[in-house]
C-alpha cells in the first residue's frame, strides 16, 4: 500500500492506495488561517490527516511502502514553486522524507491525473493523448506513442499558463491573458458570482454546476457562452498541436460529463473551422474523476 497526496489550490486530500483502487480518503479544506503561513499549514495537515487515515484503516506507517505528492505548479527535485499557492522552492519531499522515513516522489498534479487516467482509466487504450486538467487552474500532460512527454528543463506543459488573450486579465503567474484566468472553474466561479452579486467564498464547485447554472440560467447564459468559446481555444490550440487520438479532462471540470456546458464545448470544438484537420474529436472526461491525482502520485 502506499500513500497518494494531492494538494489542491483549495484543500489537501490523501488516499490509502493499493495499485489503482482507492481503498480510502480523507481531506481538509484550507482556512484563511492556513493561507497566511501555507507552508507550515501544509505539513501540519498531511501529518494529521495521514495519521488519522491510518488510525481509521487500523494501518501502520510500517505497512506503507511509500508517499507521492500530487501538486500544481512547477516541481524540481521535489521542490514546489506554484503561484497560485504562495510557494516557491518548497522541499517538501526532503520534510516528508525525514518525517517518516519513507521513499517520496513530488509530481505535477496535472501529470500525476494523466497517469492514471492513462494507465487505468479513460485513456488506456490511446497512444497519443491530452489530457487537461481544470479545477482551481489548469494544468495537463501529453502523451506521443504511448510515452508521457517530459521536458528536461521543469515539469512542462503548463497548459495554464499559454496565453489566450492579448494583454488580458493578470495571472498570479505575472503574466497577462492565461488560458486559466479564463477557463478555470475557479474563473467560471468567480465570473458568476459577480454577475450574480453573491460571494464566491462559500460557493461550492457542485452547487455552481448543479443550482447556481440552473436556477439563475438566464441571468448567467452570457458568462457560459463566454467560458465555452474562450475553452473551445484553448483546447483546439492543443489538437491542432498534438493531434491527439483522444482529449481527456479531468479535475473539478470531469463532473460536467453530460452537462450542457460540455455537451456545448464538444458541439463546438467539432465544427469544421475550429481545429486545422477538420473532423470529430474523442473528447471524454476522467473515469477517476477527483481521485485521480491521489492515485497517479502513486504510480512510479
Amino acid at each position: 500500500m502506499k500513500i497518494g497526496i494531492d494538494i489542491g489550490g483549495s484543500h489537501i486530500g490523501i488516499g490509502l492506495v493499493d495499485g489503482y483502487n482507492l481503498i480510502d480518503t480523507i481531506d481538509r479544506f484550507f482556512s484563511k488561517d492556513d493561507k497566511k503561513d501555507i507552508t507550515n499549514a501544509i505539513i501540519r495537515i498531511i501529518d494529521e490527516l495521514l495519521n488519522e487515515l491510518l488510525n481509521k484503516n487500523n494501518v501502520s506507517i510500517n505497512m506503507i511502502e511509500g508517499i507521492g505528492v500530487a501538486s500544481p505548479g512547477t516541481i524540481t527535485d521535489g521542490k514546489i514553486t506554484s503561484f497560485n499557492l504562495g510557494l516557491k522552492s518548497f522541499d517538501l519531499k526532503s520534510k516528508l522524507k525525514e518525517k517518516y522515513h519513507l521513499n517520496v516522489s513530488v509530481r505535477n498534479d496535472g501529470k500525476c491525473a494523466a497517469m492514471v487516467e492513462k494507465v487505468y482509466g479513460a485513456m488506456k487504450d490511446y497512444d497519443d493523448c491530452v489530457f487537461i486538467n481544470i479545477g482551481t487552474g489548469i494544468g495537463g500532460a501529453a502523451f506521443l506513442g504511448g510515452k508521457l512527454l517530459e521536458p528536461k528543463k521543469y515539469s512542462g506543459f503548463e497548459f495554464g499558463h499559454m496565453t489566450l488573450v492579448k494583454n488580458g486579465i493578470e495571472c498570479t503567474c505575472g503574466k497577462k491573458g492565461c488560458f486559466e484566468r479564463y477557463c478555470s472553474i475557479k474563473a467560471l466561479k468567480t465570473k458568476i458570482t459577480n454577475t450574480l452579486n453573491i460571494d464566491s467564498a462559500d460557493i461550492s464547485g457542485q452547487y455552481l454546476r448543479e443550482e447556481l447554472m440552473v436556477k439563475y440560467h438566464d441571468e448567467v447564459q452570457n458568462d457560459i457562452n463566454e467560458f465555452i468559446e474562450y475553452l473551445k481555444v484553448g483546447v483546439c490550440n492543443l489538437i491542432d498541436i498534438f493531434e491527439p487520438e483522444i482529449i481527456c479532462f479531468g479535475g473539478s471540470f470531469s463532473y460536467y460529463e453530460g452537462h450542457p456546458v460540455l455537451d456545448k464545448l464538444i458541439e463546438e470544438i467539432n465544427k469544421p473551422e475550429s481545429t486545422f484537420n477538420s473532423e470529430k474529436h474523442k473528447i471524454v472526461t476522467a473515469q477517476f474523476k477527483n481521485d485521480a491525482g491521489i492515485i497517479g502520485a502513486t504510480i512510479s
